[in-house]
C-alpha cells in the first residue's frame, strides 16, 4: 500500500495536464446549492496576506474573490507586499505593509496586524499569493466551517495543484475531515477563539513547522480542526517554497521543532472523523 501510494504521489507531481486543469477550475461554476452562512448578527472577517511582486502571483484575483462576499459578511483585507507594492488600485488600497527584504511569511503577517482589534473579527484568513479560488469562495468556505464547528480549517488542494502532503489533497467523495493537520499555507482560516491563542504567530520566522505544533493547542482547548473537500483551491502557479532556500527553512524546522512540543507527522496526518454530506444543523 506505501508502495502505491509514493507511486501515485510522484505521478500527480509531474501530471502534464495541469494547465488544462487550471484553465477548467477557472471555467467551472458550481450550480449545486451552496449552503449560506449561519449568522444573525452578520460576520466580520479579517484577510491577512503576503505576495511577492517581483514573481508571478494571483494576489489581485484573490483579494477580488474574497472581497465578492454574500449577504452578511463584511471583509477587512490586509496584505503585505514583498517588494514594491501592486499597481493595481485595488491591491494597492489593501497592502498595509511593504519590505524590501524577502522575509518569512507570519514574520509580514504580524507586522500587517499592527493596530487590528482581531478580537473584533470572527474569522481570520491567512492567505499565499499563488492560489485561485472558485466563485463565491468565502461564504460557501465559512458556511462549512461552521457547520463541521471547526476552529482552524483549511480547503483541499484541488489534484492538480502542487503539493507536499498528500494528506491535504481533495477527497472528491468527501464534504470534510476533522483532522489532526491543518497546513500552513497556502490558506487557513481561524475563528475568533483560536485566533485569541494563535495569532499574533508565535515564532513567526518559521516558515514551515508550526503545523505541527497547533494541533496540540487547539485540542488542548477541546476544539476542533479540519479540512474543507468540498471546496478546493488551486495551487498551481508556482511550484512550493520557490521563493525559499528551502534547506535552511528545512533545517531552522528541525530546530524549532527539536525544543517545541509537536505531533510528529504520521501523528498529524489522522483523520479522526470523515464527513459525506453537511450536518443538519450547523454551529453559529
Amino acid at each position: 500500500m506505501r508502495l502505491l501510494r509514493r507511486i501515485a504521489k510522484k505521478i500527480l507531481r509531474v501530471i502534464p495536464w495541469r494547465g488544462w486543469r487550471h484553465r477548467r477550475f477557472l471555467r467551472h461554476r458550481d450550480r449545486r446549492a451552496l449552503p449560506l452562512v449561519n449568522s444573525t448578527r452578520g460576520l466580520r472577517v479579517l484577510v491577512l496576506g503576503v505576495y511577492l511582486s517581483d514573481r508571478i502571483h494571483s494576489a489581485v484575483h484573490i483579494a477580488s474573490t474574497l472581497a465578492k462576499t454574500g449577504p452578511g459578511i463584511e471583509v477587512v483585507q490586509r496584505w503585505a507586499a514583498v517588494g514594491t507594492p501592486s499597481t493595481d488600485p485595488e491591491l494597492a488600497r489593501v497592502t498595509a505593509v511593504s519590505s524590501t527584504a524577502l522575509r518569512p511569511k507570519f514574520e509580514l503577517v504580524n507586522r500587517a496586524l499592527a493596530g487590528v482589534e482581531i478580537e473584533t473579527f470572527d474569522y481570520v484568513i491567512v492567505c499565499d499569493d499563488d492560489i485561485y479560488l472558485p466563485e463565491d469562495f468565502l461564504s460557501s468556505f465559512l458556511a462549512h466551517q461552521q457547520a463541521f464547528d471547526f476552529a482552524l480549517a483549511q480547503p483541499a488542494r484541488a489534484w492538480h495543484s502542487h503539493f507536499d502532503h498528500a494528506f491535504v489533497l481533495r477527497r472528491p467523495w468527501l464534504t470534510a475531515r476533522r483532522t489532526r493537520f491543518v497546513e500552513c499555507g497556502p490558506l487557513i482560516s481561524v475563528r475568533r477563539d483560536a485566533a485569541s491563542f494563535l495569532i499574533p504567530f508565535a515564532d513567526p520566522e518559521q516558515l514551515w513547522g508550526l503545523d505541527l505544533v497547533w494541533p496540540i493547542a487547539i485540542e488542548r482547548r477541546g476544539l476542533r480542526m479540519g479540512i474543507i473537500d468540498a471546496i478546493a483551491v488551486d495551487h498551481s502557479l508556482r511550484p512550493q517554497a520557490t521563493a525559499y532556500d528551502k534547506a535552511d527553512h528545512d533545517a531552522a524546522m528541525h530546530r524549532f521543532l527539536a525544543r517545541t512540543e509537536h505531533l510528529s507527522m504520521e501523528e498529524a496526518f489522522t483523520i479522526l472523523d470523515s464527513y459525506w454530506k453537511l450536518p443538519s444543523t450547523r454551529a453559529s
